[in-house]
């Protein structure tokens, strides 16, 4: 299961890039009018690139669900998912409140777009398409409010170890 979500996230990941670097073309064929074409394509990057994270942040919760789910009471069933929350909880903050600085670099680095696309564009991308990082917050803390329900935050009593338990 685990090997066929990363195979998934990585054909995602493929075609994500493959249709950043052809946006162009993709969105001269979606938009009704020329002067639409770099509006189109910055939506269609911005979004791509959105759900990408968000793939990552589902297959985050496959791999690391299903340890908590089968019993696993190692750390990496809590900080695995913490990190991931708080990495996704950047991204989100940052396509909210910094897309101008975001909409620079996608500008300046991101090859393959039209005439007409501008750090702008970019910027208004990244905050109409924030919430979608900010749904790929809610996996990670799905899988750590399983960790505590399953098993609580540090595990049973004979997870801990030896002489750490007070008794």
């Amino acid at each position: 299961m685990i090997i066929g979500s990363f195979a998934v996230v990585f054909a995602l990941f493929l075609v994500v890039i493959i249709a950043t670097l052809a946006r162009a073309s993709i969105a001269a064929r979606i938009a009704g009018t020329p002067e639409e074409i770099p509006v189109v394509s910055t939506r269609l990057s911005v979004t791509l690139f959105h759900v990408a994270m968000l793939a990552m942040s589902l297959f985050l919760m496959i791999s690391v669900g299903t340890q908590v789910l089968y019993g696993v009471t190692n750390t990496e069933t809590v900080v695995v998912p913490a990190v991931g929350a708080a990495f996704f909880t950047v991204g989100y903050v940052s396509a909210r409140y910094s897309s101008e600085h975001s909409g620079r670099l996608s500008h300046r680095q991101w090859v393959g777009g039209p005439e007409g696309e501008t750090a702008e564009l970019f910027a208004r991308a990244y905050r109409e398409r924030a919430w979608v990082v900010g749904l790929a917050i809610v996996p990670p803390l799905l899988v750590l409010v399983a960790r505590v329900v399953a098993v609580g935050v540090l595990g049973t009593p004979a997870d801990l170890p030896a002489g750490a338990g007070g008794s």
